[in-house]
């Protein structure tokens, strides 16, 4: 079990080392095969309702800034 799990993890670093600084092209990807490498469940579906949206790809965040306004961010997942 081990084994393949190290395999697995192998695999993974070394199909996505080479991807470079492609963030919006290839995050949606990268985040579920990591879920899958990692033996978790990938996220779910956006409702669009705040209460049920806990685990989903851009989930929107409020962000506190110091110096300014709260402003709305969005958090890969």
């Amino acid at each position: 079990m081990r084994y393949e799990m190290s395999q697995a993890i192998d695999a993974f670093v070394n199909k996505w080392a080479p991807s470079g600084a492609a963030e919006r092209a290839n995050k949606d990807s990268f985040l579920n095969e990591l879920c899958d490498v990692l033996g978790v469940p990938r996220p779910n579906p956006a409702t669009g309702d705040a209460e049920q949206d806990t685990y989903v790809f851009e989930r929107e965040a409020k962000l506190i800034h110091e110096d300014g306004p709260v402003t709305l961010g969005r958090i890969d997942l």
